[in-house]
């Protein structure tokens, strides 16, 4: 098990050095190419380590990685939806999106580690507590149907955050704080990361129940979790024209959050096999991006 930490953590570590310097230095918002080739490149990282799982810890451990790294990607996938509106509402540019994101993203790693653990630890010392998770799945993912009713809170943090700080817009965009004769006001850059980090915490909330319903071993929860994360600000690059077009994809993941959820309910009455967990988290989420591209091809 130590093992498989250090291995994760080495893997993670040279990753995302090279992601943050290559964003540094070659990536542009109109060359996508550079993006799309990270994206792959994280992919297979994190086939690579399932591959090690299975061999360390067997075929089942390695089928619960696989299932709860597909369902926090498709997590993760929903959440452009809101960086797209933190971003659209704050003006940031594409640049300093990229910056945002990887604050975001870094950020996301560290919170999602203490959620991590400490739903491990509340789950082995109070057992009903899976039910009640499994209640706060479900709930989400009726929040999830009423997408007016997410964009209105979203609104809202924005409206409150911005409000909070004092705000200018900066020479360089890619700026956290700009002076203005003796004072220091914080810019538009440093309120969206502000915005991103708290947004984070909401979703870890989903995000960690979840697939805490899948298996409560803390080298797969965290590692499912980070593998979907850290490379999102390069899938969010690549799919920014094609994200709207994803038109059923929160549903298919309010889908996913209450059959997980049901699950973690009803899991000391009979519990679901992995393979059939890993079957239909997977094909809820494949039948949700084609009917989403088909609808996409109908329309003008």
């Amino acid at each position: 098990m130590w093992q498989l930490w250090g291995i994760f953590s080495i893997i993670i570590t040279v990753g995302l050095y090279v992601d943050i310097v290559l964003a540094k230095t070659q990536y542009t918002q109109a060359n996508r190419r550079p993006h799309a080739h990270m994206v792959i490149a994280w992919i297979s990282l994190a086939v690579f380590f399932g591959l090690l799982v299975y061999f360390a810890l067997g075929y089942e451990s390695a089928l619960k990685f696989f299932t709860g790294y597909v369902l926090e990607l498709s997590l993760s996938v929903d959440n452009m939806f809101v960086f797209m509106t933190i971003f659209s509402y704050f003006h940031i540019v594409n640049e300093a999106q990229q910056k945002a994101l990887t604050y975001g993203m870094v950020g996301a790693m560290a919170m999602r580690m203490v959620f991590v653990f400490t739903g491990i630890t509340l789950l082995n010392k109070f057992k009903w507590l899976i039910h009640a998770f499994g209640i706060m799945l479900i709930v989400s993912a009726i929040r999830m149907f009423k997408s007016e009713k997410q964009q209105s809170c979203t609104s809202n943090l924005l409206t409150k955050i911005k409000a909070f700080l004092k705000i200018k817009h900066a020479e360089d965009d890619l700026a956290f704080f700009t002076k203005c004769g003796s004072k220091w006001y914080a810019t538009p850059l440093l309120a969206c990361v502000i915005t991103i980090e708290i947004v984070d915490i909401i979703f870890a909330v989903d995000s960690v129940p979840a697939v805490l319903s899948i298996t409560k071993t803390p080298i797969l929860v965290y590692s499912s979790n980070v593998f979907a994360i850290i490379g999102l600000r390069s899938l969010y690059i690549c799919l920014t024209q094609l994200i709207n077009k994803f038109y059923l994809l929160q549903y298919g993941i309010a889908i996913n959050l209450v059959f997980v959820g049901t699950n973690m309910i009803f899991s000391e009455v009979y519990h679901i096999p992995t393979i059939i967990n890993t079957i239909a988290i997977i094909s809820i989420f494949l039948v949700t991006i084609t009917m989403s591209c088909l609808i996409m091809k109908q329309r003008p």
